[in-house]
């Protein structure tokens, strides 16, 4: 692991850099941004930023991997984890950073109460919040709202109403997530790397997915387990995660292709398979989606003064 130390305050952000770092503010109280590993070298690090250390912050890794050290707490963070936290200005050591992109909620305590109610059993806000970090995994259903969050917060024109509605299902699926991942593991750290490794090999050839007897052939383990496993490391069935990562595909390669080459590349050899399987990751239909993503594109181009 590659040590590159440094320090620096996570609830130190700059509302005045949040244009820089993608953060909007939804309500007062409740704002929503994604935050990378350039962002935070942009930061000033060597004077103190305004403290926003009135925030519970909700965390979900869309890449790369964060490794860190708070107070008593280590943080090894990689796709797919999640956190949530009030470090009360806790200084932050930061190991490593490898190309890591992270979805943050950042809710005010009073906030996250009035929206979650007896979701919130665990933390008393009587009393003065006090530091904590509580760590888990995703869920299948939490990856495809974040996957909403991302397209909704990434487009050119912004509808409000429907990122602030994309947040609350977030929120509500993230602390549901915390709330399970305490349950007893079964899996040794080799099966764990395994089952890694088998998700890997799903995900090599998204237009043709192996079967769970050859992906379990491949890296070693019986079919109960991986499937097991699988669901237990990932938050997700092994097919799920296949047609998860396929459909997100399928949204870049729109950009460039019509509908027919898209379903094409992907391996369908009934379109009407592709277009079912695309709404139903989207709740829109492949044509609709790519009519939106070039309304998007010229969009752009005509705020840069670029002509096709």
């Amino acid at each position: 692991m590659r040590t590159n130390e440094k320090e620096g305050c996570v609830d130190n952000l700059n509302f005045e850099q949040s244009e820089m770092m993608n953060f909007i503010e939804l309500q007062s109280g409740l704002t929503v941004g994604l935050f990378s590993r350039a962002d935070m070298e942009k930061m000033d690090t060597e004077s103190p930023l305004p403290s926003n250390k009135d925030y519970i912050h909700l965390n979900y890794f869309i890449e790369g991997h964060f490794n860190a050290r708070v107070k008593n707490k280590t943080l090894n963070c990689t796709r797919g984890y999640i956190n949530m936290g009030f470090t009360d200005g806790e200084v932050f050591h930061v190991q490593d950073s490898a190309d890591f992109c992270n979805l943050e909620i950042m809710v005010r305590p009073e906030v996250l109460y009035s929206l979650a109610g007896e979701e919130l059993a665990e933390i008393d806000f009587d009393k003065d919040m006090a530091f904590f970090i509580r760590q888990g995994r995703s869920s299948q259903q939490m990856s495809s709202v974040v996957t909403r969050v991302i397209a909704l917060l990434k487009q050119q024109v912004k509808h409000p109403l429907l990122l602030h509605s994309a947040i609350l299902e977030y929120l509500y699926w993230h602390l549901h997530a915390l709330k399970t991942s305490h349950s007893k593991e079964f899996l040794s750290t080799r099966e764990k790397r395994q089952i890694s490794i088998a998700k890997d090999c799903l995900l090599s050839d998204l237009s043709s997915a192996p079967t769970i007897a050859e992906l379990a052939k491949t890296v070693g383990v019986n079919q109960c387990k991986l499937k097991r496993g699988f669901k237990e490391l990932f938050g997700t069935s092994v097919y799920a995660c296949f047609q998860e990562e396929r459909m997100k595909r399928a949204m870049v390669l729109l950009k460039n292709n019509n509908v027919t080459e898209t379903a094409a590349a992907l391996g369908y050899s009934n379109f009407s398979h592709f277009s079912t399987a695309f709404r139903k990751q989207y709740s829109v239909l492949p044509k609709d989606a790519r009519r939106e993503l070039m309304y998007d594109i010229k969009f752009s181009q005509h705020e840069l003064g670029v002509t096709s």
